[in-house]
């Protein structure tokens, strides 16, 4: 379930050029967004709002009046990403009201297992006419059939693991034409993603996938947050 609330601040004196480039004073009134989430399999409510109260109270609010149970609350555990899915193709399942064109692996950094001194980092350019799984390999020569080994697979071949990927969701134009939007993740293993910096929709889009796509874990037992 996500839910979407704006709300009118209070009105505020700010400079600004009218229509003839004039600098005048006008009376402004900003809308403020917060972004509201539940995963009925793992009972965990998520809010992104503008301060700490409003977190707590959106977080009851949504709790008591739409979902109609008792809330406890309890601080999530560090969120934990696993990249492991990445080491060959992968198809980004996306549902069609959600307007994305398509997914486009933009960069992965390897690490080989034993060798924590030394990172491989691949990034497929605009153009590329490769995917950065035929990139990885021809560079690295990864069996991109998904088993993580060089090739061909020898007892002493290195296994190889994905500490970091940046990948762009690319969205259909809206009715006004024009270029579509783009929304590039970046995930870090374990526990590092840029979803913080971003927008509350964008923020709700980037979880919906992250988790949809196997990436965004949850391993830890969240089950207790609602009681």
């Amino acid at each position: 379930m996500q839910v979407a609330v704006y709300r009118e601040g209070r009105p505020e004196d700010m400079l600004g050029f009218d229509a003839k480039s004039r600098l005048q004073r006008r009376i402004v009134k900003p809308v403020f967004e917060a972004a509201l989430t539940y995963e009925a399999e793992t009972g965990v409510i998520e809010v992104v709002p503008n301060t700490l109260e409003d977190r707590r109270d959106l977080t009851a609010f949504m709790a008591r009046d739409l979902l109609g149970i008792n809330f406890k609350e309890k601080h999530i555990p560090w969120r934990e990403y696993d990249l492991s899915m990445l080491l060959k193709p992968f198809d980004f399942p996306t549902d069609p009201e959600d307007g994305i064109m398509g997914v486009t692996v933009k960069e992965l950094r390897f690490m080989e297992l034993g060798e924590r001194g030394e990172r491989i980092t691949l990034e497929s350019m605009s153009g590329a006419e490769r995917t950065i799984w035929e990139m990885a390999e021809k560079r690295i020569g990864l069996d991109i059939g998904g088993t993580g080994h060089l090739l061909p697979v020898a007892t002493e071949a290195p296994e190889w693991v994905i500490t970091r990927a940046r990948f762009t969701i690319k969205f259909h134009p809206g009715p006004e034409g024009g270029r579509g939007k783009s929304l590039t993740l970046t995930v870090t293993m374990p526990h590092g993603c840029n979803l913080k910096d971003m927008t509350p929709h964008e923020r709700l889009i980037g979880e919906k996938y992250l988790r949809r796509w196997g990436i965004l874990t949850d391993t830890a037992d969240t089950r207790d947050l609602v009681d």
